[in-house]
């Protein structure tokens, strides 16, 4: 049984169908969750160089702003559902973030997608190393995009 799962985010609208249909599990589970958003190192992200170190700090703390921003949207989702949870906001790449927190959980729900473009090209996909890398079981969530 699953009494535990693990909803990852990244604030994106494909990370919010796997927080509604994991909030969805839980709640027929009886089940509690815990939403991680991994706030990723800037590494290839961001080509340092002189002219961008001043403002590193200050991207920093917009990127912790994304991140509590999201952790506070699936709170509140989970509040409207009556649905136990925890939030944890890590730094790390997400995929290994996530994998090291499945470890204390029964079950991983996430969206298939997240980012898209560029930064899906540089740094791969989250689900695809998730699903191959996972002990526990993944269910992944599609995201039917509503408008072009």
């Amino acid at each position: 049984m699953y009494w535990s799962l693990l909803l990852p985010t990244d604030g994106s609208e494909a990370a919010e169908a796997g927080l509604q249909e994991g909030l969805r599990l839980a709640k027929a589970l009886k089940a509690r969750v815990a939403f991680l958003y991994a706030l990723e190192p800037l590494g290839p992200k961001l080509l340092l160089g002189p002219e961008t170190l001043p403002y590193y700090r200050e991207l920093v703390e917009d990127l912790r702003r994304e991140g509590l921003a999201a952790l506070d949207q699936a709170t509140r989702m989970a509040e409207e559902l009556t649905v136990p949870f925890e939030a944890h906001l890590l730094e790390g790449r997400a995929a290994e973030v996530i994998l090291k927190e499945a470890e204390k959980h029964d079950l991983i729900v996430m969206g298939t997608h997240g980012r898209t473009g560029l930064d899906r090209l540089l740094l791969g996909s989250v689900a695809q190393e998730v699903v191959r890398k996972s002990p526990k079981p993944v269910l992944l969530v599609p995201h039917r995009r509503t408008s072009p």
